[in-house]
């Protein structure tokens, strides 16, 4: 098995930082931290990518996906017809663990959101998960970075463990601020969901 590529500090390796873009904008796999816990993210408008997710973590395809996004700027390249209060929510509650769940746009494959017509997207607060999706200015399907039924992982070394030789790399962002997994709402016109607190 190959072993992946670790990026221990961005600032001091930025050339494999760099190549951490390129790798996800080639249809790769990253691990990466944010705010919550570590996430193993593909490109979310590329099926074949997002499908290197599934087998990484041996997890069932009719399990969608979260798709992780560095702006409001990005909402129209994964979401429509969505209620207009869901901008007040991102604006109030984001960049940070809120993740809500919008009618998803075309663009986004169903092996993404398991064949639903809807799509789980939020905003993360982390620096390297921001400075990641800015400089691939791509949407990014990133679940827990560690296969199913193990724990999330919250440290670089929990995520080397879980994934090293199954991704193509993993970025050290210290230890996750928050630990646990994101909020989730279903925002719909006439009413919100929490469906996971």
């Amino acid at each position: 098995m190959k072993k992946s590529l670790l990026v221990i500090d961005i600032e001091k390796e930025k050339d494999k930082f760099k190549k951490c873009i390129e790798i996800l904008k080639n249809g790769g796999t990253v691990v990466f931290p944010t705010e919550t816990v570590y996430g193993l993210g593909a490109n979310a408008l590329n099926e074949k990518a997002v499908k290197k997710i599934f087998l990484a973590k041996n997890r069932p395809q009719d399990n969608p996906l979260i798709i992780h996004i560095h702006s409001l700027e990005m909402l129209d390249m994964v979401a429509k017809d969505f209620p207009f209060y869901t901008i007040n929510l991102f604006k109030r509650f984001s960049p940070g663990p809120l993740t809500i769940i919008l009618p998803k746009k075309d663009s986004i494959p169903p092996i993404v959101s398991a064949g639903l017509n809807t799509v789980a997207i939020r905003i993360p607060s982390n620096y390297i998960a921001k400075k990641l999706l800015e400089e691939t200015k791509l949407p990014i399907a990133a679940p827990s970075a560690n296969r199913s039924g193990k724990p999330s992982p919250t440290s670089f070394e929990m995520a080397v463990e879980e994934m090293n030789g199954r991704v193509d790399a993993i970025i050290n962002g210290g230890n996750c601020e928050i630990g646990i997994e994101s909020t989730v709402i279903k925002a719909e016109f006439n009413k919100i969901t929490i469906l996971r607190p």
